[in-house]
This record gives structure tokens, sequence and C-alpha cells, in this order.
């Protein structure tokens, strides 16, 4: 039977449900961006997550943030929507861009929590009033993670616009991932994708080059990688997959959902960012993947982890 427990995390709440028999589970604080600190399988942890709430505060390298309204680079902040235009500050200096939208400095609620012998599963709610001028548009988002005793997690998102128009939207997720001491020391695998060619603030260019150096499991290396990828359409169902040691991690997702993905090695070289995205990088101003919601409107997102 899975478990809950609750601790003090700072001001804030660490919620950790784990199964004792198999060691699996996750650990997690709503009350700053929902943010997924431990994703554990057979009771080894595979996440590089935050280890305290100063760290979850400084929020540095966006570890597990959820990516919402926008992931990635919006350049200069800037964008129009049905005839307005509107300015994100600037949170990305080096590249004079916003970046990661807002929600990861939200406070989630948690709305249900259920636990059998075979699953675990919390939901967290931000009820967004429109309050900020740079995104004046408020929606509903309930992002839903599940833990199974036979090893998958899983990370759903509903999205509800409550405005009197249609919205855009764009997600993501920034999980850090580590099965051995360095990410060197990985073997990486991507589906069959293009690499979306950017310009020195790390905006697109327009172009697509195809990418196959990791088409096949190999060793990450010394390899430096801060790009984002266009799934290829034969990818009705794709798999970004870390080998380290004798465990292997596989994020799956559906093109049609998350037809871009980011990898990350920072230059700490400690772990892999694999970051599923549902549009590519200032998707606010090339529209490439953006979401309309009508008013009044739905609109939902899925992924999945699975060790093997």
């Amino acid at each position: 039977m899975f478990e809950l427990t609750q601790t003090a995390f700072g001001k804030y709440r660490r919620y950790d449900l784990h199964h004792p028999e198999s060691g699996n589970g996750f650990s997690m604080v709503p009350g700053l961006g929902a943010n997924v600190l431990e994703i554990r399988f057979g009771g080894d942890n595979v996440l590089d997550g935050y280890q305290s709430p100063e760290e979850l505060e400084a929020g540095q390298w966006g570890k597990s943030a959820l990516l919402f309204p926008f992931p990635n680079r919006l350049q200069d902040g800037q964008y129009s929507w049905l005839g307005q235009d509107y300015t994100f500050p600037i949170n990305n200096a080096a590249t004079n861009n916003a970046i990661h939208g807002f929600v990861r400095h939200e406070a989630f609620d948690v709305t249900r929590i259920e636990m059998t012998t075979e699953t675990a599963e919390i939901t967290c709610r931000l009820d967004y009033r429109g309050h900020h001028a740079w995104y004046p548009f408020p929606f509903v988002l309930e992002a839903t993670f599940v833990m199974t005793d036979r090893g998958a997690f899983s990370a759903s998102f509903f999205v509800r616009n409550r405005h009197h128009a249609a919205i855009p939207v764009g997600l993501g997720w920034h999980p850090y991932f580590r099965l051995t001491d360095r990410a060197d020391t990985h073997d990486l695998q991507l589906p069959a994708c293009s690499v979306v060619e950017i310009d020195a603030r790390m905006l697109p260019t327009g172009l697509r080059t195809p990418y196959t150096a990791f088409s096949q499991k190999k060793p990450l290396g010394d390899t430096v990688l801060d790009n984002c990828f266009h799934v290829e359409e034969s990818n009705t169902l794709f798999h970004l997959t870390l080998h380290g040691g004798v465990r292997t991690l596989s994020l799956a997702a559906s093109r049609d959902l998350f037809p871009y993905f980011q990898v990350f090695t920072p230059p700490h070289r400690e772990s892999i960012a694999l970051e599923p995205m549902t549009c590519n990088v200032n998707a606010f101003r090339n529209g490439e993947g953006l979401a309309t919601i009508p008013a009044g409107g739905d609109w939902a997102a899925a992924f999945l982890l699975e060790m093997r």
C-alpha cells in the first residue's frame, strides 16, 4: 500500500508518496510551482532536484519547473495577442529574453490525493486570476502526478480558460535526471528529430537540420547540448532514453501533444535535462506549436516516465 508523509519544507509543505515494499515513490512541494523534488524507482532517486527550501526559492537551473504559459525563451519578453501588445519581465539577462513563463513561482493547492496498493496520485491546482499585466488571462491549471508500484511515473496537465476570449498557451517540464554520478557516463538515445537552429540569443532562425548524433544509444561523453529538437512526423509515440549503470530511464510522449523537446547539459555536468515541450522556442511570436484555448474551453497534455 502506498503511504503519504507530510513534512515542513521551510515555509512550504513537502508531500512524500511512497510504497514501502517496492521503494517506488515521489516527493514534491505544491506550494511553490508544484515542484517535484524526487522520483524514486526501487528506492533510488533518479531526479536531480532541489535539496532545501532555499534552493527551491532561488530556483537556479529551473529544476523540475512547470513551464507555463510558455516553455523556453520569448524574444524580448514581448508578444501580441488579439490586437494587444504585452511584455513579460526579462528574466534571462544573458539573452535579454523572458524564459519559462511564470507558474513555477505560483502557489498550487492540493485538491486530491489517492493511494491504493498499486498507485499513488496527487493533483495540484492553480487558480490564476489574470493579475499579471503580461498575461492578463485567467485560467485554471491542474497538474496530476501518479506513481505505480510497477515503476511508472506519469504527469498530466489540464487547463481551463476562464478568460472572455481565446488565450495562447504552451507547456513544458524541466526535469534533470541522474542515473550515475556524472552526465558524461550516461548513454543517450533520441528519436528521429531535427535540431532547431538558433541565433546568438538562443532564438530560432527558422531553419531545422536533421539530427542523428544520438539516433542510436551512444555515450554522452563531453557533448554539450542546450538545444531544442523537433520530433519527426514518423514518431507517433517517441522516447527520450537515458542509460546509466544497469538502469534505463525512458520518457515517453505523444508527438501530437509534445512535438518538441529540449536537451540541456548544465555546466556542472552532474545531470541531464530532458524537457518535453508542446511548442517551439519563441512560440508566442512564431506560433509554432502554440495552442489556442477558446473562451471557456479546455486543453490537456500528458507524458510518462518508466524505469527498465
